[in-house]
């Protein structure tokens, strides 16, 4: 419950700010990333980590205004380096944001589980939104005001090389749109081969 209000206070925060807004969403997701690809971003038609068929998704949905932030991004990855580590993982993201960044959706109309948007009870929050703010939440946003002040922001995030795009472009953006300082450093890992194939739950070849 905690985590659930500090997700509806931040949305709400961002949509007051001016960058939420609702619009048509026509393209490819991947019900097993949870990510949305355009068609440059899988292989043969396929979603690139999981080599499955995406769906085609058509609806109305709430968007972040990602684009707006693009240059104060490149400028603070380029400030400060230590941002992005290791130097392969930062290299991959700079040419992201200079290729340009789209603004995402981030709640969804045709999914009855997740948290509502606290302004329109039609839609609930997209899951990589509403998880990505489990940091904030976990370290005591909108629940425990004196433990927020002393562990927010974080010094480290350890993630994996497959969702940078979300730590190291979504996740500061909305926190630069909320008003929140960003993590000092966010560390891409590589992943764990079995047989030459990267080993996860959703593949089934975990030992």
């Amino acid at each position: 419950p905690k985590h659930a209000r500090g997700v509806q206070k931040l949305f709400q925060t961002i949509y007051d700010n001016g960058d939420i807004e609702k619009k048509p969403y026509v393209g490819w997701y991947c019900e097993s990333c949870e990510a949305f690809y355009t068609e440059k971003d899988l292989a043969n038609g396929l979603c690139p980590n999981h080599q499955s068929k995406p769906k085609w998704l058509k609806e109305e949905n709430y968007f972040f205004k990602l684009s707006k932030y693009r240059d104060r991004l490149l400028q603070h990855i380029q400030t400060h380096p230590e941002f992005i580590l290791p130097a392969a993982r930062r290299n991959e993201i700079l040419r992201v944001i200079e290729g340009g960044l789209q603004d995402i959706s981030v709640s969804r109309s045709t999914v009855t589980w997740g948290i509502p948007v606290p302004f329109d009870r039609t839609h609930v929050v997209y899951v990589w939104f509403d998880a990505l703010i489990n940091y904030l939440t976990g370290a005591g946003f909108d629940s425990r005001p004196a433990a927020f002040k002393k562990w927010w922001p974080a010094d480290l995030h350890i993630i994996g090389k497959d969702i940078t795009r979300f730590h190291c472009i979504i996740w500061p953006a909305m926190l630069m749109a909320a008003g929140f300082p960003i993590p000092k450093t966010v560390f891409g890992h590589g992943f764990v081969y079995l047989k030459g194939e990267k080993m996860s739950k959703t593949l089934g070849n975990v030992i």
